[in-house]
């Protein structure tokens, strides 16, 4: 069996075409590339590319390199991505200014095709050692969810972009009933697989639309953001995943388990007209959960 190995994304800016061309015949057999001839324009590739490095000339009309890189560290989408000079201006001068705004290396004209490689090589093993440390740091590791932090660092987003898009937001708050008890009786490895199985179960119902978001809440718990959920829309995905729940069955090695069940919460809103914000959003849903399980467990309890 053989793999592919994703190739990174560069984008290279320069408003000479000759440059910027030697720059692409070095790393095109190895790099995905994007071109800019402007800082303007670098910018607007930046923030639909999202490329894992930018190669940036300094001296370009209009918005320079230095100008460039000062809006592109202010921009949420492209604050991160480092940036490597490219200038036949005197490096030691202009090495230093941009560094200190925050550019991440520099490269001389003329090119020398191996500098170039290597400076760019090892720039992509930061960001990918970087990208691999943020992923463990907000992924659950027992049902390879996002975690709670990565959730909580998406919540504010989502909400700000239903507000401004005047769309409904919803959110399934639940837990697995009597989980701790039975991960005590039967062991944590069959707790694990208990989560992941109804981990699966969620991500599948959960997720309809894109930028839905599923994530474990709590030890027993998960958390669902669905994108132009009403009420009536938040109580059919919670019914499907608590008849999916109660459907499931769990091997042990003294025979099949079945007898599982999810308490479920939700609430929805439409953070532009609401008079709730984004705490009462949150705290209604979890609110309804536990209401839920007072109910008998096994049930949804839809927020209104």
């Amino acid at each position: 069996m053989t793999y592919e190995t994703k190739k990174s994304t560069i984008l290279v800016v320069d408003d000479s075409r000759l440059s910027m061309m030697h720059l692409v015949q070095i790393l095109q057999d190895d790099y995905i590339l994007h071109t800019a001839s402007s800082g303007v324009e670098a910018v607007q590739v930046a923030r639909a590319v999202k490329p894992d490095i930018i190669l940036l000339d300094i001296v370009m009309p209009q918005m320079d390199g230095y100008e460039a890189l000062s809006v592109l560290r202010e921009t949420h989408e492209t604050k991160d991505i480092p940036v490597i000079f490219i200038s036949s201006l005197d490096q030691e001068v202009n090495e230093e200014k941009g560094l200190a705004l925050g550019a991440a290396d520099y490269i001389s004209k003329p090119y020398n095709p191996a500098i170039v490689k290597l400076r760019v090589s090892v720039q992509l093993k930061i960001v990918n050692q970087m990208n691999l440390i943020n992923s463990l740091s907000l992924t659950d590791p027992i049902t390879k969810l996002p975690n709670r932090r990565y959730f909580d660092l998406r919540l504010s987003e989502e909400w700000a972009r239903a507000k401004n898009e005047g769309k409904k937001l919803g959110i399934l708050i639940m837990e697995v009933d009597k989980f701790r008890s039975f991960s005590t009786k039967h062991g944590y490895k069959v707790g694990d697989a208990l989560l992941i199985a109804v981990a699966d179960i969620i991500s599948k119902q959960g997720t309809q639309n894109v930028g839905d978001i599923v994530a474990r809440w709590t030890n027993s718990g998960f958390v669902v953001l669905l994108h132009g959920a009403d009420h009536a829309i938040c109580n059919t995905v919670s019914e499907a995943i608590r008849r999916d729940v109660e459907e499931l069955s769990i091997d042990l090695p003294e025979g099949t388990f079945s007898e599982f069940t999810v308490s479920i919460g939700g609430n929805s809103s439409e953070p532009k007209t609401d008079y709730m914000d984004l705490d009462e959003f949150v705290s209604n849903a979890d609110s309804s959960m536990y209401l839920a399980k007072e109910l008998g467990r096994n049930q949804v309890v839809i927020y209104t």
